[in-house]
């Protein structure tokens, strides 16, 4: 029995290892956002790139979403910190 229970939490903890962030969120709200303008560069840059985004109106000020893709993340940490 324990040996059942062994093996399910590693099987668990394997799956649970491998999961990614599925979209990126480009918050909006005033405490997490000092430069409006690189949230709408980044979302302009993300649509030229044939990208679908979403801007989310009601959502801490309007924020964006995307689909994460490797490209994205690495342009975000470089250009803006993770902005």
């Amino acid at each position: 029995m324990i040996k059942k229970g062994l093996l399910m939490m590693v099987l668990i903890a394997a799956v649970v290892g491998q999961l990614k962030a599925a979209y990126i969120l480009l918050p909006m709200d005033p405490d997490k956002q000092k430069d409006h303008l690189k949230a709408y560069g980044v979302t302009y840059w993300v649509l030229k790139n044939g990208v679908e985004a979403w801007w989310l109106l009601n959502y801490r000020g309007g924020s964006f979403a995307f689909e994460y893709n490797k490209l994205f993340g690495n342009y975000l940490a470089a250009a803006c910190g993770g902005c």
